[in-house]
Order: structure tokens, then C-alpha cells, then sequence
């Protein structure tokens, strides 16, 4: 009986509900229970208008808002379905963004793309600085690319 709500849930019940005209949201990843998609993430920059324009001319974002939050200067930034938020705060960004135990911050972003290889060369015709993990067949499974403020960022291929 599993077997069959399963398959009705996955194949024909979203069909028949389709030509019906009614949207169809399939039960929750029971390991993502929060149902929880990437939506952007905020990184502290030493020069705003630098990292902004790195974004932007690097990676294709847009511009989607700029202003101030109290000392907090930033820029959002997006692309569909994920966004970049670049904040300066005056009294703490300093040659290295800290903790507050002093530890120095690492920020990693991972983006997906459908093919690595295009991704690639198309950002090495722009002048990245770039570091590509290769299969043995010379494909490109993923690369590292730094921003402008020194963050890494991956570019891995997106798994169809």
C-alpha cells in the first residue's frame, strides 16, 4: 500500500491535479522538515562599492537595494532565487573581519551552475582569479573564485 501512495503522490496525482488547474506542493522532505531554500547570504566587505560592482560585473547580479541601517552601510544584491547582502559597519570593519572572540571570519559561498566548464572560461575571460578542481577526464567538477574583498566562493555543477 506505501508503494502505491507513493507513486500516486509522485507521478499521478501531480499530473491529474496539473490539468485540473490545481497547484500541487508535494509532502515535505521529511530531513528538511523546514523546508528551508537558499535565499542569500550577507558578508561583511571593506569597500562597498568595490564588492558591489564585483557582484554585479563578475557574476551578474543586480542591484536590488542600498541604504543604511543605523552605522551599518550595504548593498543587496540578486540573481533569481538568491541573494547577496553586503554590509560595512565603520566601527568593526577594520583589514579583517573579526568575531567577537578575535577569531579572523571565513565566508564561503557555493553556487550552482549547469555547466562548470562554460562558467568557467566565461569568468576567466573576465579576468577571475581562478582555481578549478578537474576529473581525471579534465571536466571541471567545481572551481574556487575570490570577490573583491578576498571571500571565496565555489562554483560546483548542479546535479540534474
Amino acid at each position: 500500500m506505501y508503494a502505491m501512495r507513493n507513486i500516486l503522490r509522485t507521478t499521478a496525482l501531480p499530473i491529474a491535479l496539473n490539468l485540473l488547474g490545481v497547484p500541487f506542493a508535494p509532502a515535505a522532505d521529511p530531513l528538511n522538515s523546514l523546508e528551508l531554500r537558499p535565499h542569500h547570504i550577507t558578508a561583511a566587505v571593506r569597500d562597498l562599492d568595490r564588492a558591489a560592482n564585483w557582484y554585479r560585473e563578475m557574476l551578474g547580479f543586480t542591484i536590488s537595494q542600498r541604504g543604511r541601517h543605523g552605522d551599518i552601510s550595504f548593498v543587496e544584491l540578486t540573481i533569481p532565487g538568491f541573494g547577496v547582502a553586503l554590509i560595512k559597519e565603520p566601527s568593526r570593519i577594520q583589514d579583517a573581519p573579526q568575531t567577537g572572540h578575535g577569531e579572523v571570519r571565513w565566508l564561503h559561498i557555493v553556487f550552482s551552475v549547469p555547466d562548470t566548464d562554460a562558467a568557467y572560461h566565461v569568468l576567466e575571460t573576465k579576468g577571475a582569479s581562478l582555481a578549478a578542481r578537474r576529473a581525471p577526464n579534465g571536466h571541471i567538477e567545481s572551481f574556487l573564485i575570490t570577490d573583491s574583498e578576498g571571500n571565496e566562493l565555489e562554483i560546483i555543477e548542479k546535479s540534474p
